[in-house]
């Protein structure tokens, strides 16, 4: 009899663990895309002084939603143009292309920082890398019209640039305050610097077919 009762206080206990975390995954989520559409710069500047895994866990969804847009265009956009093992190897392709495009970017943003202190995190770089990406993710998403017709690239292209700046402007920012610079001049010295590293590592992915985005 003590057992059940024990069982059922530890059942009890777990669901309200469970409800507790949904609760303040649903207020971290809604605050996160809150400040990104109305201040996404302050987003940046917070995400660069953050001391807990709150924001983190956030952009992990932002990622899987870019994984799972990115694996419905694989899937429709190749269907006639390969097949078996081919069609396959290519969708798995196509779905490294986001993970390798925040990994090698926060992993050269961070070993470039000249300002790593006791609360520096990498956890924060992949962060705000995540973040400076979330235009390229919008744009992965509206791309899914051209699955429907072939006009919608004509849309498309000039939406494409314009997210492409205001995510080039993102990593900017997100180098400033990772970096703890406070002068505009050596932030964009330092952001020249990252982005060349970058493209570097993009030149060389590009003879393996992977283009980093």
């Amino acid at each position: 009899m003590e057992n059940n009762v024990n069982n059922s206080n530890t059942e009890s206990s777990k669901d309200e663990f469970v409800k507790v975390d949904l609760r303040d995954g649903t207020k971290n989520s809604k605050d996160f895309f809150s400040l990104f559409f109305k201040k996404p710069i302050n987003l940046l500047k917070k995400i660069s002084k953050s001391k807990d895994l709150k924001l983190f866990n956030v952009s992990l969804l932002v990622l899987l939603i870019w994984l799972f847009v990115t694996f419905i265009h694989s899937l429709f956009s190749y269907n006639y143009n390969y097949d078996g093992l081919t069609y396959i190897l290519i969708i798995i392709r196509d779905l490294t292309i986001p993970i390798l495009s925040v990994g090698f970017l926060a992993l050269v943003i961070h070993l470039l920082n000249p300002s790593k202190d006791d609360d520096y995190r990498l956890t924060n770089t992949v962060t705000s890398v995540i973040v400076c990406k979330i235009p390229i993710i919008f744009i992965s998403f509206l791309s899914l019209l051209s699955l429907v017709s072939d006009k919608a690239y004509f849309l498309l292209n000039p939406i494409s640039y314009f997210c492409i700046a205001i995510s080039t402007i993102f990593t900017f920012f997100a180098i400033k305050y990772l970096y703890k610079e406070s002068e505009d001049a050596r932030s964009f010295k330092m952001f020249l610097i990252v982005e060349l590293v970058f493209y570097i590592i993009y030149l060389f992915l590009s003879f393996l077919n992977i283009y980093l985005v």
